[in-house]
């Protein structure tokens, strides 16, 4: 499948960046970039590097305006995440002033309760993607997914 529209992949480094990897496999972007904080991962595509927020206020404030400076530079069409608090800002942002479709994977990590991020991206997505059925409780509007990430 060939994706057109500009699409931003935004992520933790690690885990969520192997489980959104794995979910795109297949999908072929026109244009996309990729943002994530620093890590050392090493992306052939266009890729931003923006401040952790590791739950701290201004950590999180430094975020947001980077996050911001960034949508206004590229106005994606498409967000992609699959978490974590990394990618908060991009989502609110992306949907209330830019419009942007959102869409995010639960982590598979998580079997028994959401995590803090999925309970608040549910609300700004288009297409919620869980991996277990057991998370559709608390997502009710939820996708299960048929076992891509498994």
């Amino acid at each position: 499948m060939k994706l057109n529209s500009k699409t931003c992949l935004i992520y933790s480094p690690g885990g969520h960046y192997t489980e959104l990897r794995k979910s795109l496999k297949g999908i072929l972007f026109k244009k996309k970039y990729h943002v994530t904080f620093y890590s050392g991962i090493i992306e052939k595509n266009k890729i931003y590097y923006i401040t952790h927020p590791k739950r701290k206020i201004i950590s999180t404030i430094i975020n947001f305006f980077e996050s911001y400076k960034i949508l206004l530079k590229e106005k994606p069409k498409i967000i992609i995440s699959s978490g974590a608090d990394v990618a908060l800002n991009t989502i609110i942002l992306g949907k209330l002033f830019f419009n942007a479709k959102i869409i995010f994977i639960e982590s598979s990590a998580n079997i028994t309760r959401p995590t803090l991020t999925g309970k608040i991206a549910y609300y700004f997505s288009d297409l919620f993607i869980v991996q277990w059925k057991e998370m559709s409780k608390f997502y009710p509007k939820a996708k299960i997914s048929k076992g891509f990430l498994h």
